[in-house]
């Protein structure tokens, strides 16, 4: 693909992007304008259910096209989770369906991988876990975020709670050996700052 088509590509993108965005700007306004004087409670919670589903359906339209751009992606790559154009098109997926656990899951990496930065996808995380609290996939990645900045205790709550949540045999037996992998890092960790300490205060003495 010639530069030139990619840059029609992306804009074309955009393009629909802006559209669905609009949609769903005018379908919210619509709602509002025409909300019933003499309060209904029940007609009035089906139609702003109405316009949140517009919302899942456009993250769900988009996610279609997401994946598209994956599986041309690994066609000349190998790591997809450096795939840094996609990140763009997620974040837009989870603003319009802040539930949507795999685009975040997919966001996730590609900030720790793509762009280098397991801060970010740490502080990327935490917004999706406020959001999907009860997800032991969510909380499994953070506690691998965690886990590879060294911050251990953050890492082993997190992994505490993908086990508690994930009623799955196989990735709880996961979840348990990787609980069991933090704790080992954990203590290494402790063993090699301990010996650099009396290192350090033994050559003090001298």
């Amino acid at each position: 693909m010639t530069h030139t088509q990619k840059v029609k590509r992306r804009v074309l993108v955009w393009c629909a992007m802006a559209a669905l965005l609009c949609g769903i700007s005018i379908a919210e306004n619509a709602v509002q304008l025409h909300r019933p004087t003499v309060c209904d409670s029940g007609q009035t919670s089906s139609i702003y259910a109405l316009a949140g589903e517009f919302r899942v359906v456009f993250a769900n339209l988009l996610w279609i096209k997401a994946e598209k751009y994956h599986h041309e992606y690994l066609l000349k790559h190998r790591n997809w989770s450096e795939n840094k154009e996609l990140m763009a098109l997620l974040d837009i997926i989870t603003a319009l369906d802040p539930h949507f656990v795999e685009a975040y899951e997919v966001g996730a990496y590609i900030l720790a991988n793509g762009y280098n930065d397991p801060v970010r996808a740490t502080t990327y995380l935490d917004r999706a876990i406020a959001y999907n609290p009860d997800s032991w996939e969510l909380h499994n990645i953070a506690a691998i975020m965690f886990a590879r900045l060294g911050k251990f205790e953050p890492a082993l709550k997190h992994a505490r709670s993908a086990y508690e949540l994930c009623t799955d045999a196989f990735y709880r037996t996961r979840n348990l050996r990787l609980i069991r992998t933090i704790r080992r890092l954990a203590t290494e960790s402790q063993t090699r700052d301990k010996n650099l300490n009396q290192r350090s205060e033994n050559r003090s003495a001298l």
